[in-house]
């Protein structure tokens, strides 16, 4: 992997939390392989999804927090792999959120350099806490898993 690549690599991730972000789902061609899949059962989902509709499917009805940041991104080549460990932070501030919290956690991704720029292979989504605000119980307001 070049200098440029880990430089990609950062704009697929920041790219994503954008493309979410926006609600753009007809833009997942640009984040995901046709094959992609998508794990986020640690973080609340039913099942692994797999391929681009089956994804954009999930997240046209999911309920979504007011921003998606990513931070903390290293990616790193092993036998041919590139494989990406990232942390993750999102309020729930909206209107329709409640309660009001704060969660995050990491991603784990496995990303593929392709004639239209890096995209994801798979995806995995681990939530780690969360802090809820004021109005709840000491037990509910911060939460690890």
């Amino acid at each position: 992997m070049q200098p440029a690549d880990i430089v990609m690599i950062n704009q697929l991730l920041a790219l994503y939390c954008h493309i979410v972000d926006a609600a753009q789902w007809d833009r997942f061609d640009e984040l995901f392989l046709p094959d992609a899949e998508l794990d986020y059962t640690q973080a609340g989902a039913d099942v692994v999804y797999h391929g681009i509709t089956e994804i954009q499917d999930f997240f046209r009805s999911a309920n979504h927090p007011s921003a998606h940041h990513c931070v903390n991104i290293y990616a790193a080549e092993r036998d041919g792999i590139v494989r990406v460990t990232s942390k993750f932070f999102s309020p729930y501030t909206r209107e329709s959120h409640d309660p009001k919290r704060w969660k995050g956690g990491d991603y784990f991704d496995i990303v593929e350099d392709t004639p239209y720029g890096w995209r994801f292979r798979s995806r995995i989504c681990v939530a780690r806490w969360q802090f809820t605000a004021g109005g709840q119980s000491e037990d509910v307001r911060r939460r690890t898993w």
